[in-house]
């Protein structure tokens, strides 16, 4: 058996996406373990997979098999449009 180390990482959800969370709130700190992915990390917060999102990861454009680290900050968005 093996030992798995657990890690915090901070979410902040904008837009819509904010309904994942409690009434009035946008930023959740986590505890997940190592090797934990964007999407392993959506789906522990409750997001349908399905929804369209875009989310940043320590300041990157991250990508659903990104691995988070210890202290990351994960940013969720809905997609942007705009301009003419």
């Amino acid at each position: 058996m093996g030992w798995v180390s657990n890690m915090h990482v901070v979410v902040e959800l904008f837009g819509t996406l904010q309904r994942y969370l409690e009434e009035g709130q946008r930023t959740v700190e986590l505890e997940v373990e190592e090797d934990t992915t964007i999407m392993e990390l959506l789906l522990k917060l409750g997001v349908d997979p399905n929804e369209p999102w875009n989310a940043s990861l320590d300041g990157r454009l991250a990508y659903p098999s990104d691995v988070v680290s210890e202290g990351s900050m994960v940013i969720l968005f809905p997609p942007i449009a705009g301009g003419s």
